[in-house]
């Protein structure tokens, strides 16, 4: 026992090079792991656990846990794995990451590694996308080409028109190749079923594709909801809806609903907002109470017309709301405009606003430039 103590103890020289040292680790830590498992199968692995709290930087605990899963007695293996994924482009803290992730991929066939590797290339990925995907989700190099990332790939690459966009979004969310026939397709028909046309779904792959992955009940309920506020299928909003209804917890949900009432706003307002832009009900609690407040209370709109333009509550109040705001307000108290609505303020570009409101104020432009410049600082 005491052998085996030291051993771990006194790390591979293969730890050094990862310039990633580990914290000392006190004799009674690892009494207290090795008491947690059977000790005689502890000491036959006791090879594998060196290697991975050593070499690998994993805790002792899951060390021994993974031990009872696989084993290696010789570090061959194991060391021919950490060199492939260096050799693919992997940094060296990298490759350790996705080794922590997925421990047993020391024991995976470097040929069949490989193979996935060279199904990527031949789909156009770079070697720099490659990397991406494992870094962004290891456990993609554990499943199953034939069985599930060449089907999940095949079936994407039948949606998008440009296989650009498709390798875009798989570097964005590499877990796109995975868990397809359980969670992805059955959800997609679903939305098919509900009239969401293809150009809709390639751009909820682009932009909420980890809401595929919800189970197909949860995700079912969610439509049904949606349908039931009648957004148009055939819109954005539709699946922006859907996002949001799988994203937001139910106490969430209802929370914001009340912050959005205390403000003055009825159900039918709620209902409002949520249709013209869903994801009002994904702002911040906080910012919703500051953009609230500055806009009813510092510029004098009413509650409800905030309902009618909800993008505004996740407009930047920093870059946007404020500046601009303080703008109107001085333009106001010069009594040089009138009550513009909320778009004319806020969802115009940049160079337009300038336009409007301070260069053609000839007198004024340089005081309010210098009071717009203020206000983004």
């Amino acid at each position: 026992m005491s052998q085996f103590l030291i051993r771990i103890i006194s790390p591979p020289k293969l730890l050094s090079s990862i310039n990633n040292p580990l914290p000392w680790l006190s004799s009674r830590l690892f009494f207290s792991t090795l008491s947690s498992s059977s000790s005689s199968s502890t000491l036959n692995n006791s090879f594998t656990v060196s290697y991975l709290v050593g070499t690998c930087g994993l805790s002792p605990e899951r060390a021994v846990n993974y031990s009872k899963r696989f084993s290696f007695k010789t570090r061959e293996k194991p060391d021919t794995v950490i060199a492939f994924l260096k050799n693919m482009g992997l940094s060296k803290t990298a490759s350790f990451r996705v080794i922590q992730s997925v421990p047993h991929l020391l024991v995976a066939n470097p040929k069949i590694l490989q193979a996935k590797i060279d199904f990527f290339e031949s789909k156009g990925f770079s070697t720099s996308d490659i990397c991406k995907i494992i870094v962004g989700s290891p456990s993609i190099l554990t499943r199953s080409l034939k069985n599930e990332i060449a089907p999940s790939f095949d079936f994407f690459d039948s949606m998008f028109k440009s296989r650009h966009k498709l390798i875009k979004a798989a570097v964005s969310y590499s877990a796109l190749f995975y868990d397809f026939a359980r969670f992805i397709e059955p959800n997609i028909k679903l939305l098919r079923e509900a009239g969401v046309p293809e150009s809709k779904l390639v751009r909820l792959i682009e932009c909420f594709p980890t809401q595929l992955k919800n189970s197909p009940k949860a995700f079912k309920e969610a439509l049904k909801e949606v349908k039931e506020m009648k957004f148009d299928p055939l819109k954005l909003q539709f699946i922006m809806a859907i996002h949001v209804k799988l994203y937001v917890r139910k106490p969430t949900w209802e929370r914001r609903e009340g912050i959005y009432r205390k403000w003055g706003w009825t159900d039918g307002d709620i209902v409002t907002a949520f249709r013209r832009y869903p994801l009002c009900f994904l702002t911040a609690d906080e910012k919703i109470e500051a953009v609230m407040d500055f806009l009813v209370n510092k510029l004098g709109y009413a509650s409800s017309c905030v309902a009618k333009s909800p993008v505004v509550l996740n407009m930047s109040l920093k870059r946007r709301i404020i500046p601009r705001g303080s703008v109107f307000l001085f333009l106001q108290s010069k009594g040089l405009v009138k009550n513009p609505g909320m778009t004319a303020i806020f969802m115009i570009d940049e160079k337009t606003f300038l336009r409007r409101f301070i260069f053609c104020k000839k007198k004024e432009a340089d005081e309010l430039l210098k009071l717009y410049q203020a206000k983004l600082a």
